[in-house]
């Protein structure tokens, strides 16, 4: 069967053996799989129980990015990253089943009684023979002008971090540093590696497109699609072995590249709908 459930998962496999795992917690990919090789990173101490926001995978991060900002008291509420990480969803319907792509939309659940705000959240993942398409709509039912922030933060798995290079943020792109806490600079342009902690929030980005060569043979692209920042972020050893869900190592083995509307917050009017959309492809 190319869609199968339980009351955890759902599992999409396309005919050319590619798969991906949906966790119904927090909507998160938690596997993507081609050519018999993993591609998401899932550190083997996340929790995937319901008790904490799954560590690695694709989080959805929704209706802020970070620590929530101080006011308006509703947003001031909220946990790091939001509820939609730590909510479960509802698969809502098979969109596609056939050779070009397997494809479902999972719905969130209303929002926390804290947060008195009208709107639709939907997820859509798409399974192709060397593609996964991530789309997160937000649909203001409400009233009033209802804004957020949204992410993908998607864990890539790489052999080894250090031996990356990730491309196509054009010189000049504005990025607020959180390793520096939170200066603000301008990439210089060419090849990005990652030989120390790296957590940058890249604005506005003009490609809308980040490359990955993993140092092994694959290369990846990111394209993004409504989400116009994107952040880059690994926390090597320093940090990431204070991280309790993170396996020893872990760092090493993945790099974060996450497509959000996070620079500034969105701004949706009733009745109209945002799209967020991240492409992962596989040259």
């Amino acid at each position: 069967m190319p869609v199968e459930q339980n009351d955890k998962t759902i599992v999409l496999t396309h005919p050319s053996g590619a798969s991906v795992e949906i966790y119904l917690f927090g909507a998160t990919v938690t596997s993507w799989k081609t050519a018999g090789r993993e591609r998401i990173f899932l550190s083997n101490k996340a929790h995937l129980d319901g008790s904490a926001a799954i560590r690695g995978g694709i989080p959805v991060v929704f209706p802020v990015f970070g620590p929530p900002p101080s006011s308006p008291p509703e947003y001031a509420a909220l946990a790091q990253h939001g509820f939609a990480r730590t909510q479960t969803w509802k698969l809502e319907k098979i969109l596609l089943d056939r050779s070009e792509g397997v494809s479902v939309r999972l719905v969130a659940p209303p929002p926390p009684a804290t947060f008195p705000h009208s709107f639709e959240l939907h997820y859509v993942v798409t399974l192709a023979a060397h593609e996964l398409v991530c789309n997160l709509h937000v649909l203001n039912t409400g009233t009033e002008d209802f804004k957020f922030q949204a992410l993908l933060h998607t864990y890539l798995a790489v052999p080894d971090v250090s031996k990356i290079a990730l491309t196509g943020i054009d010189a000049g792109t504005s990025y607020k540093d959180k390793v520096l806490g939170g200066a603000v600079g301008a990439a210089p342009g060419g090849p990005l590696v990652i030989d120390q902690q790296v957590d940058r929030v890249y604005a506005k980005v003009p490609s809308k497109e980040i490359g990955l060569d993993d140092g092994a043979g694959d290369h990846y692209k990111v394209r993004f699609r409504g989400f116009e920042d994107c952040t880059i972020w690994n926390p090597a050893d320093v940090t990431g072995s204070k991280i309790a869900d993170m396996e020893d190592g872990g760092w090493n083995r993945y790099v974060c590249i996450e497509p959000g509307f996070v620079s500034e917050f969105k701004s949706i009017k009733p009745g109209e709908q945002f799209i967020g959309q991240q492409t992962i492809s596989i040259a």
